[in-house]
């Protein structure tokens, strides 16, 4: 009898190993899905109005990348009035993001292992708060990356950011005072490249991506309360671009281009809509788009850039490809779309404008120096910044015109934004503000009130 009780716990003791080990592998390589869109409770909440000056998330409010304004500065330098530059803690890639009077912007420095929210004085430079989100337990990430490269998005309420610790993807929203509101798992998370998609905003939904070798997944939260409202699996493969929400061919869509394929989702829900295949290995940018296609654009293996109409449904590999360009593309940098013109900046240097009805190419002009950060529209003027801090500003149009270069002591890495008529731009260690006229001058030692979780 004993004998046999003895069996009978062996066995039990490995079911439970396997069952233990079943559960930490899906917990590391599984998604779980989920799908609570269908409650009301989701859909409380009004959506976010930035102003006319607001920069609101990574590619502005409408997700373009295009900066209204025409009178814009194309001649940078601090000490004309109005513009300023501070220095940053840490260090990171986070594009800055604008609501009302505050700028925000992530920051991490490595030696305490701690990544932080920081709000900024749009007038002035004066920091107002900072909160840390995290630390301990952040991965290792590529050179050309960083612990603090998405850039936060803001709904006027809170602001919502996206970062990796412990092997898990997470969500945080502070409030414009930089107090917590919710941190939340969105799930787990393992690269040796790093994260760098941002958070995007739709309705009363903050979306994430995270595209890695095993376990790809999409999950968006409820802005006001942290709970998931939807959680669906992506196709695996690595790849590192921030998904584009937008009104194209009369619908809401999230696209998202990765390993293989290009994807198209109801934001809402999570439902895919369609999906295209193509080449690339890897993808780090963003899609551009119009009101009827998609952009997008890829360095490996060979390099292209695609045109999709975006009114299929299913597999629309062979029925909505409007043109391919092959031999040009970019990894990192994202395409920007603007009076049916297309302008593609690769990693190199090369700049192409296409007809973004046709794919003809109207020019090409090489760039001096490597590209991380995107170009992005400001009036009548194409901005491009290279990682040594020289930046080209150049005419908009069907023939290539270059109106000045400016160069500043350290590279770029982060994308400008365009508020009203200033430039935000943040460089290796500071940050800037470019304008012809404001009413406070630089504040060279800001004072700073530190907040913790």
């Amino acid at each position: 009898m004993i004998a046999k009780w003895g069996t009978v716990r062996t066995v039990t003791g490995a079911m439970i190993l396997i069952i233990m080990a079943a559960w930490l592998y899906a917990s590391r390589d599984g998604v779980r899905e989920i799908r609570h869109a269908d409650r009301i409770s989701n859909f409380a909440l009004a959506d976010g109005r930035p102003g006319a000056d607001d920069w609101p998330c990574w590619r502005g409010r409408d997700g373009r990348n295009v900066g209204l304004v025409h009178d814009v500065p194309s001649h940078w330098t601090a000490a004309t009035q109005g513009g300023w530059q501070i220095d940053l803690p840490g260090r990171g890639h986070s594009t800055p993001t604008a609501w009302g009077d505050q700028l925000f912007l992530l920051t991490a420095e490595a030696d305490r292992q701690r990544v932080s929210l920081r709000s900024y004085d749009r007038n002035s430079g004066r920091e107002r708060w900072w909160t840390e989100l995290h630390r301990g337990g952040l991965p290792q990430v590529h050179e050309k990356n960083s612990h603090a490269t998405a850039t936060p998005a803001c709904d006027g309420q809170s602001v919502f950011v996206a970062t990796v610790g412990h092997g898990r993807l997470w969500v945080t929203a502070v409030d414009l005072e930089g107090r917590l509101v919710w941190q939340r798992e969105a799930g787990s998370y393992w690269t040796k490249l790093g994260y760098r998609s941002s958070p995007v905003l739709y309705k009363s939904l903050v979306i994430v991506s995270a595209d890695q070798r095993k376990g790809s997944y999409l999950t968006a939260f409820h802005r006001q309360t942290g709970e998931i409202v939807w959680r669906i699996k992506r196709p695996d493969g690595e790849s590192f671009g921030t998904p584009i929400v937008g009104e194209i061919a009369g619908r809401s869509q999230l696209v998202l281009g990765g390993k293989g394929l290009i994807m198209s989702y109801n934001p809402a829900t999570g439902e895919e809509l369609w999906r295209f295949q193509w080449a690339a290995e890897r993808v780090a940018n963003s899609i551009a788009f119009n009101d009827q296609c998609v952009f997008a654009t890829s360095r490996l293996p060979l390099g292209e850039v695609v045109c999709i109409q975006a009114d299929g449904t299913g597999d629309v590999t062979k029925s909505h490809l409007t043109w391919r360009q092959v031999k040009i593309g970019s990894e990192i940098p994202s395409p920007v779309c603007h009076e049916n013109l297309l302008y593609v900046l690769s990693d190199d240097g090369q700049l192409t404008c296409l007809d973004s009805l046709s794919g003809k190419i109207e020019w090409r002009k090489r760039l001096q120096g490597s590209y991380s950060a995107s170009p992005i529209v400001a009036g009548r003027q194409l901005i491009c910044g290279n990682e040594t801090g020289l930046s080209y500003i150049i005419q908009t149009g069907v023939q290539f015109d270059a109106i000045s270069e400016n160069r500043l002591p350290e590279g770029i890495m982060a994308s400008p934004i365009v508020c009203g008529r200033s430039v935000y731009l943040r460089t290796t260690s500071q940050l800037f503000k470019f304008a012809d006229s404001a009413n406070e001058p630089i504040v060279e030692k800001p004072d700073s009130r530190k907040r913790r979780l």
